[in-house]
């Protein structure tokens, strides 16, 4: 029989794929007969700048191994084997000793531990079984284990990681159920050796052969399905035992891989399943999410529906209108606190988005889609995580399903920002001061981000060390949403271009530099630093949308006044920054637990007097592709926007274009852009952390009848109540003393007049 194809293929890496079969093939999983034997010998070869050796040793050792082929026809006699990939040999016991780099102070010992030692099969491959039953497949494999090389003075473990392609051979005999196969051959496997692990200037590459003498395979094949296939649980779903319960699918499963119907029915088999029997994964909705614990565990979208909610802003990518589909879900608990590392990064074959939730329908924990660092769209975050708690992963895509690998770990959490300055404390290596990064609103020159700079307690950061460009970097980002970043790195007018005459512009001297790879280059009067987001520099020309303040004490920024000297109401607004996102409504709890509420802004002179004073600053917005910031006291109710003090809007506080119906409750926004001085309408789960609160003015002193004037009626009533307050409330007693004296008109006729 003629085979001009190869059947079957599954691919064991990212993005597998199943080729359809024109001919169904018979499973036929192996495993090394019980108590054999091999000779395994290893030679290693260095070379350095003293010439080339070669050290040999070998031993016999146990084997053992498992494996699978697919086998054609779909009965005997059998004329093409596929050999499958994930076959393994272990060699187990003994260790082999090698002197390298023989000299006249003798020779650097290197033990090669066979117990760890194991080679595996990395592709399919297929050959012809000939008339004796022999076939000859193109394998390539990998070899790992352990070894250590010991010098006069240490010892330095390297682990085995050789890769090379090295025929397998072996003669098949078949019976009525089964098979043989003996007269084993393989080729041999060579790589090599971590460089780190020898002397300084040392190369060493490992060459090792098996020879199996009288060693066998033998294993079942199954021309009808596999004895598994037809019990246990459901084929769409991951379990230890081997097999499902739809025969059928099973029996096309375990002929694409055999482990499936012998070893277990796991994530990879799942996949296999949804594909080819066009199944849902169990894992497609948030109530059946599939529990992992550490580690990477193939996934499949495949036939999935969304049963998440949409995306908030800031998980949202603006190139695709924050479309999110076709998700599956995951469980974690993790045995310890830190943080949770969730990752398809560079092994997904599809554009991916990680949100993590604590339930289902909850406020997301965290998101990420297209990490700068990952390939094709695919994903990465981490989340600080608690012990014992549950949390709920959810992967999908944009419009498109496919298959990856997702990967769970643990890992160091970023730092969240707690307010609008961040402090770089010395316990910590730093130098105790803080540091923010302010929105300019629009372009400006370098001397308006510096007058801006001062005008909030700072000036243009220096940055002077590694340490403190890594601190920045970590904890307070700079950006080119809205521009450019300055700092404090001018050139001196007049200076040789383009690397002379940099300096600090607040006279400190500029030591060690960070420019960015073909930086400086004074391409077009280009005589002011900026900051790129990770940390390195540039020289551009003088036009800045934000600028990095460093302050060399706390500057008192979360909290503050808008006093009726700056033609403000007496009111104090604080900015604040949760560890968690928050709905509008929680929002809203959240402030009236501080006795205040969210913010109400009903004139502009107050809405730019707050964007100035608190959310200029990039700690209160998102920072991504739908730019959002902090909620803000104005909401609709009945079909007409109102503030949290029930004024109704008369200055609009809106951006170009909005409210366009998008939601009832209002925050600040960027949309592409850096921080802007207006709202947005946006539906109420548009989760974030930041909000602006304010707290009531406080009283008119004197006023006691709360008409808002202090006068003649109020002194009337003061005079009235003359004397030691009752046990009731004393509405005359301005100084709180209990008795109503001279002390209390005094204070009164200081504040005659309108109240302020």
């Amino acid at each position: 029989m003629l085979i001009n194809h190869r059947c079957a293929q599954l691919a064991f890496a990212i993005a597998a794929t199943v080729t359809a079969c024109a001919h169904a093939e018979v499973p036929a999983p192996y495993n090394v007969a019980a108590g054999q034997a091999a000779q395994v010998t290893v030679r290693i070869t260095t070379t350095n700048s003293s010439g080339t050796q070669f050290s040999e040793d070998s031993m016999i050792v146990p084997v053992t191994g498992i494996g699978s082929f697919g086998l054609l026809p779909n009965m005997p006699p059998f004329t093409f084997a596929e050999m499958k990939a994930g076959s393994k040999l272990n060699f187990g016991g003994g260790s082999l000793d090698f002197q390298l780099l023989c000299g006249v102070f003798g020779c650097v010992p290197v033990n090669v531990n066979l117990s760890t030692t194991t080679a595996t099969m990395i592709a399919n491959t297929g050959a012809s079984i000939v008339g004796s039953g022999r076939a000859d497949f193109g394998t390539t494999w990998t070899l790992s284990g352990n070894y250590v090389t010991t010098t006069p003075f240490s010892s330095s473990p390297g682990t085995l990681d050789a890769t090379s392609v090295a025929p397998f051979g072996t003669t098949f005999t078949f019976d009525a159920t089964g098979f043989i196969g003996s007269q084993l051959t393989i080729g041999a496997i060579e790589g090599d050796l971590d460089p780190s692990s020898f002397p300084a200037g040392t190369t060493a590459r490992i060459r090792t052969t098996v020879v199996f003498g009288n060693t066998y395979i033998e294993g079942p094949y199954y021309l009808g399905p596999p004895p598994s296939c037809g019990t246990g649980e459901p084929c769409n779903t991951p379990h230890s035992a081997s097999g499902c319960a739809n025969s059928a699918c099973c029996a096309i499963v375990c002929g694409i891989d055999p482990a499936c119907c012998t070893v277990s029915w796991d994530s990879l088999c799942v996949n296999i399943a949804v594909e080819r029997c066009n199944l849902t994964p169990e894992n497609d909705h948030c109530n059946a999410a599939r529990p992992l614990g550490f580690g990477r565990y193939p996934f499949t979208t495949l036939n999935t529906d969304t049963d998440g909610p949409p995306l908030i802003s800031e998980c949202a990518d603006p190139g695709t209108s924050g479309l999110f589909t076709n998700d599956v879900w995951f469980r974690v608990v993790p045995p310890v606190n830190g943080g949770l590392a969730v990752s398809t990064c560079n092994h997904a074959g599809f554009d991916t988005n990680i949100v993590i939730y604590g339930s289902c329908g909850g406020v997301p924990l965290a998101c990420n889609d297209n990490d700068s660092v990952c390939n094709g769209g695919t994903s990465r975050l981490i989340v600080p995580c608690t012990a014992g708690e549950l949390y709920l992963i959810r992967v999908g895509g944009k419009g498109v399903s496919g298959t990856g690998e997702i990967d769970i770990a643990l890992g160091d959490p970023a730092p969240i920002a707690d307010g609008l300055a961040m402090q770089w404390p010395a316990s910590q290596g730093g130098n105790d001061h803080w540091y923010a990064v302010y929105a300019l609103d629009g372009s400006k020159t370098f001397e308006e981000a510096q007058a801006t700079a001062i005008a909030l307690g700072g000036y243009p950061a220096t940055i002077t060390s590694d340490a403190e460009s890594e601190f920045i970097r970590t904890r307070a980002t700079p950006t080119f949403l809205g521009g450019p970043t300055a700092f404090g790195l001018v050139q001196a007018p007049g200076s040789a271009e383009p690397a002379g005459g940099w300096g600090w512009s607040n006279g400190e001297p500029l030591g060690d530099t960070n420019w960015n790879p073909g930086e400086p280059n004074n391409v077009g009067s280009e005589n002011w630093g900026v900051v790129y987001p990770n940390g390195k520099w540039n020289d551009d020309r003088d036009s800045f949308g934000n600028v990095l303040v460093e302050f060399n004490s706390d500057p008192q920024l979360n909290t503050a006044t808008w006093t009726t000297a700056e033609g403000g109401n007496g009111k104090t607004y604080s900015a604040v920054i949760l560890p968690t996102r928050v709905t509008w409504q929680q929002a809203k709890v959240y402030a009236e637990s501080l006795g205040a509420q969210l913010v109400s802004m009903e004139t502009q002179a107050e809405l730019q007097w707050i964007y100035r004073r608190f959310a200029a600053f990039t700690n209160m917005w998102t920072m991504t592709g739908y730019n959002v910031g902090p909620w803000v006291g104005l909401s609709r109710e009945s079909g007409d926007w109102l503030w949290q003090s029930g004024e109704p809007v008369t200055e609009s506080p809106w951006l170009p274009g909005e409210p366009n119906l998008t939601g009832d409750f209002a925050c600040f926004y960027g949309g592409g852009d850096g921080p802007l001085p207006g709202l947005d309408d946006t539906f109420e789960a548009n989760a974030r952390r930041a909000l602006i609160i304010e707290f009531p003015a406080p009283p008119c002193l004197g006023d006691i009848d709360n008409d808002g004037i202090v006068g003649g009626a109020d002194l009337g009533l003061l005079l009235g109540s003359w004397g030691a307050c009752p046990s009731g409330p004393c509405l005359a007693d301005l100084n709180n003393d209990g008795v109503i004296t001279g002390s209390d008109l005094g204070l009164l006729l200081g504040q005659w007049g309108v109240c302020p």
